[in-house]
């Protein structure tokens, strides 16, 4: 299991599943100006987020079974621990950093939440990456256009530009992630939803992330969602572990 696929799932993936009612998604609805402010009314928030599921992962033809815990503060901290057979990474961002271990090739890794910009193609907040995760606009409201003629809402910020497809539920269909100066592009298609808390959040998502000629393909669905409050976020780098 290589670092690049566990740190590339931490930033760009979280779907849930409950026992809830789930809703199906229809496709792409007609937009106007209400349908968007619904949309906007629609967001999912949440001061805490815990999530255990799998996911499937497909890089350079290779596909990798793992399972996944995730917890979240929101604005503040992701934490995440993906495993194979229990062997895996624990990872941790908060709003000035990225920590990582692995257990397989235990090594650790350190750096500022600069290190994220090779994934995501332009820097991002924490609050933004949580946005991504939870199936949320990325930026703030005031940074999106609504196109009619192409039926989407496009927003940018600095050379990030994503644009965002609404379903038939009022939440979001397809969220791609394009930057005008690097070859990065991310496609993000939320396929179900189950209701949590009277709102909305993905139930399956699948991910396609293009870098230059790299390819990696995710799958997710999770089978266990809450949103109580979240005491601990455990992150201890073992005795003997390199930096890498």
């Amino acid at each position: 299991m290589k670092n690049s696929i566990l740190i590339t799932l931490v930033i760009i993936s979280l779907s849930v599943f409950t026992s809830c009612k789930t809703k199906k998604n229809a496709g792409a609805i007609p937009v106007d100006i209400q349908t968007v402010q619904k949309y906007w009314d629609s967001q999912f928030d949440s001061e805490y987020i815990e999530a255990r599921g799998k996911a499937s992962i497909t890089t350079n033809g290779k596909t990798n079974n793992v399972s996944m815990h995730l917890k979240m503060k929101k604005d503040s901290i992701i934490w995440g621990k993906f495993s194979l057979f229990g062997i895996g990474a624990t990872v941790l961002i908060n709003r000035d950093s990225f920590f990582m271990f692995n257990t397989l090739s235990q090594e650790y890794m350190i750096y500022d939440n600069s290190y994220l910009n090779q994934f995501l193609g332009f820097k991002a907040t924490i609050s933004q990456l949580q946005n991504l995760l939870l199936g949320n606009a990325i930026f703030p409201q005031s940074d999106y256009d609504f196109k009619p003629d192409d039926n989407q809402l496009i927003g940018n910020e600095g050379m990030a530009t994503n644009t965002i497809t609404i379903n038939s539920v009022l939440r979001t269909l397809k969220s791609n992630i394009a930057t005008s100066n690097t070859t990065q592009n991310a496609d993000i298609q939320y396929n179900e939803y189950a209701e949590i808390n009277k709102k909305l959040m993905p139930k399956i998502v699948s991910i396609d992330v293009k870098k230059g000629t790299q390819n990696l393909d995710v799958v997710l669905n999770y089978q266990n969602i809450n949103t109580n409050t979240i005491t601990t976020f455990p992150f201890k780098i073992p005795n003997g572990f390199v930096r890498k």
